[in-house]
């Protein structure tokens, strides 16, 4: 049987013995203790070898990387020197080439001078021939031009001459220069050819009459007969006096009319007791036409016709007593005699080429 206390000696070899004195319910504790003591000391002494070991295979790693590291940039100085070498002498290789380049120009530049200098001085005598000859067809060309100006002048001066003919004729006021048109008889004075200016100006005056021409009513609308001139008249259905603001030109029905001037078309329309189917053609300069008692208009408001266009046919619409074209000239919004541009269509003129 095991006593309740223990008396417990640990003795050496030499020197003094120490003793003490244990409970035996204490044992198991003690004995407990004493074997985690020596487990974690087992542990540690266990752990600690490992982390000496691992620490010296990182410090070999580390030294191993360290020595890869320095050869890497010994050899990356190398590499990048070496390059730099070539290229460097690349550079130099090319800019040899580019001197040697450049002298060969100014060679060449220096070889083509000389060249041309020799061929102007040779050509020195051609070339005085070449301008001394351009020179003459340089006046020959200014002759002809100045005998084309004054061709020209004397046929826009007879032209003018004509229009100015045809609008005095039909009333129009044609200003003119009379110093110009004075008679040659008892003039002198020193001789000065026609020049451009001269020219231009006839020719802008022909112009501007060509285009105020352009919008006169001139000549006839239709090929007929004048049935009622322009004036007092006896209206033809009642027998009384009455004004007539047109003239009547007879025709067969569907017989072409014309437009006697460019215009703009103002008015289309039809009347049933007035012009039938008429058409007003506003030309400008104050000047309108009508057409009334058509069988077919062929123009609509707001179109753009020219002298000669058709723009209806012969008719016997409206009030009218048989076949035939009422025909008016308007001039600033009052009826006017169109027998006077109906006589410029008579008229007979001699045009210098």
């Amino acid at each position: 049987m095991i006593p309740k206390r223990l008396h417990v000696v640990i003795t050496g070899e030499v020197g003094a013995g120490l003793s003490f004195v244990v409970r035996r319910d204490h044992v198991a504790i003690i004995l407990a203790v004493t074997l985690s003591t020596l487990t974690a000391l087992a542990v540690g002494t266990w752990l600690g070898i490992g982390f000496f070991q691992e620490r010296n295979s990182l410090a070999l790693k580390t030294s191993l990387q360290a020595d890869a590291l320095k050869e890497l940039s010994e050899n990356f100085e190398q590499n990048l020197k070496q390059q730099l070498a070539e290229q460097q002498n690349s550079w130099h290789a090319k800019e040899d080439a580019y001197q040697a380049q450049l002298q060969h120009l100014k060679e060449e530049k220096e070889s083509i001078i000389c060249r041309y200098e020799e061929e102007i001085a040779s050509a020195d005598v051609s070339t005085a021939l070449k301008i001394s000859g351009l020179l003459a067809e340089l006046e020959l060309e200014r002759q002809e031009k100045q005998d084309l100006l004054e061709k020209t002048a004397v046929r826009l001066d007879e032209r003018s001459r004509m229009i100015e003919s045809v609008m005095s004729r039909i009333g129009v006021d044609v200003k003119v220069d009379r110093k110009n048109r004075a008679n040659t008889s008892g003039r002198g004075g020193p001789f000065i050819a026609i020049n451009e200016q001269y020219s231009e100006n006839l020719l802008n005056r022909s112009d501007k009459y060509l285009k105020t021409i352009k919008k006169m009513p001139l000549g006839y609308p239709m090929r007929g007969k004048v049935t009622s001139n322009f004036g007092r008249r006896s209206d033809p259905f009642n027998n009384r006096p009455a004004f007539h603001a047109g003239i009547d030109l007879k025709g067969t029905i569907g017989q072409k009319i014309k437009a006697t001037a460019d215009g703009v078309i103002e008015t289309s329309s039809y009347e049933r007791n007035g012009f039938g189917h008429y058409v007003i053609v506003r030309h400008g300069n104050g000047y309108e036409t009508l057409f009334g008692h058509m069988s077919k208009r062929l123009v609509k408001q707001g179109e753009r016709v020219q002298r000669g266009q058709v723009i209806g046919l012969m008719g016997n619409t409206g009030r009218s007593t048989g076949p035939h074209l009422h025909y008016e000239v308007r001039y600033k919004g009052k009826s006017i005699n169109p027998i006077k541009y109906l006589s410029v269509a008579k008229l007979s003129f001699t045009v210098p080429e």
